[in-house]
């Protein structure tokens, strides 16, 4: 087990993953997909291990959203993963915390779900900040302008970040 990434590997392993709620997709399952992903690899040899589409459809979240966001968090705050896995993590929970519930998470009442999301990101505030950098800036500072509540914080990592991002040694 990667030591960078034994929280997340927890956090996958602690769920029940068959009971929840998720758009109907062929290919490997979620927890499949996310545990190849925390083993990082060269991105062409996990080709069709991918969350889009398996967390949300078309920006509407199901109730899968919630536990993956989770581990999401908790990889953040593990240490740099793979880019490719970066990527696919920034673009999953970003199109979670900007989504909306699926009309089946309605009609089951599940209205909060994003809500729900939005505050499990809260918990990893710490996990985003540190994963900001040259290659996610935009989409990483656009969601914690969502999640954080002290956006003097965001708009001075935003200023500390584009000093950085002038800079030719900058973190990619």
């Amino acid at each position: 087990m990667s030591i960078e990434f034994r929280a997340a590997r927890i956090e996958l392993a602690r769920h029940d993953w068959g009971s929840f709620r998720a758009p109907s997709h062929g290919g490997p399952p979620v927890p499949e997909i996310l545990g190849r992903m925390l083993d990082g690899g060269n991105a062409l040899e996990s080709v069709g291990y991918s969350l889009r589409g398996r967390l949300e459809s078309q920006s509407m979240v199901y109730e899968i959203a919630l536990p993956a966001t989770g581990v999401i968090l908790a990889a953040f705050a593990g240490g740099r993963p793979a880019q490719w896995v970066e990527d696919e993590f920034v673009t999953a929970l970003h199109n979670i915390l900007y989504g909306e519930p699926h009309r089946s998470e309605l009609d089951l009442g599940n209205d909060d779900l994003v809500d729900r999301c939005v505050e499990r990101a809260r918990d990893g505030i710490w996990g985003l900040y540190a994963s900001l950098r040259r290659s996610n800036a935009l989409w990483m500072i656009d969601m914690l302008r969502l999640v954080d509540h002290d956006q003097d914080r965001v708009t001075a990592f935003e200023a500390a970040y584009d000093k950085t991002r002038r800079s030719p040694s900058a973190d990619t």
